[in-house]
């Protein structure tokens, strides 16, 4: 991403889920520019006693939503609530995610979407969506949203796709794919997302915005770059079949922060060369 997010700046950060992969990396560079940063442990009550700056609100259920149902509703739904009731702060940024447009006719911030209660899987987007929902119904000023896409960095713990193909691959010399090699998705580094999501938090003129590279990567072009690395074998699931997602509309935070995030596939295809490397 060109440019910096701030600067030098001064104040208080709060961050939500500061353990986890994306929160780690903001925490880190908020104390770089300069914020006395606030990191409370799960179940801290002093959140709602004390000044909290610019909260950021990172915590979620990822790869194992499906097996924690009640989980997913309290980290999405249910402490974003209490927070937004009782909490005093500066502004708030609730990270969201960009798989809401999995049904949707448009990957603009305003599109409208769709979730079937009746699936399963969309205990994810319907958590995510009632979080976005009482962040814009609570009525509190400097509220907004995030949607953020595949983040990519130095995550080997997370079960995710990219990490779990690299890790098969270091760790057997094969891979079995359960998509096709022409599935599709968005990927984002990082370091990109922490320096989007200082500037929405600090200046935003909107709700809700897009965190994404605005340009997908297929599976034959992950595999491509890894194979330039170390050889293995591939193998393709009988029944996989082609997944893929439309590319996420990333104007609106291109035009207001000129937002121009670096190409994912060097940073994916380096991640593999360090990973291979320590194995």
């Amino acid at each position: 991403m060109t440019g910096t997010a701030t600067g030098t700046a001064t104040g208080t950060a709060t961050v939500i889920g500061a353990n986890g992969f994306v929160g780690s990396y903001l925490t880190a560079k908020l104390q770089k520019l300069g914020f006395h940063v606030f990191c409370p442990d799960k179940g801290d009550l002093s959140v709602y006693s004390r000044p909290l700056g610019h909260l950021f609100y990172c915590a979620g259920i990822t790869a194992d939503f499906r097996s924690r149902p009640y989980d997913v509703v309290e980290a999405h739904t249910g402490y974003i609530s209490r927070l937004l009731r009782s909490a005093e702060f500066d502004s708030l940024l609730y990270l969201s995610t960009t798989r809401l447009y999995h049904r949707a006719a448009s990957t603009s911030e305003e599109a409208p979407l769709t979730v079937n209660p009746n699936h399963r899987e969309d205990i994810y987007a319907l958590s995510k969506l009632m979080g976005e929902s009482v962040c814009l119904c609570s009525g509190r000023a400097n509220v907004r949203v995030a949607r953020l896409s595949n983040v990519v960095g130095d995550d080997f713990r997370s079960s995710n796709f990219i990490y779990s193909v690299m890790n098969d691959i270091i760790a057997r010399g094969s891979v079995m794919l359960q998509s096709a090699l022409d599935s599709e998705k968005d990927y984002i580094r990082v370091e990109d997302v922490v320096e989007a999501l200082i500037q929405i938090a600090l200046s935003g003129n909107h709700f809700i915005y897009n965190v994404a590279s605005g340009v997908n990567l297929t599976h034959q072009q992950l595999i491509d770059a890894w194979s330039e690395v170390r050889e293995f074998e591939l193998k393709l699931s009988p029944s996989a079949v082609r997944v893929a997602f439309e590319p996420i509309d990333i104007t609106r935070i291109q035009e207001e922060f000129g937002f121009r995030p670096s190409p994912c596939l060097p940073a994916i295809r380096q991640l593999f060369v360090d990973r291979n490397t320590k194995a």
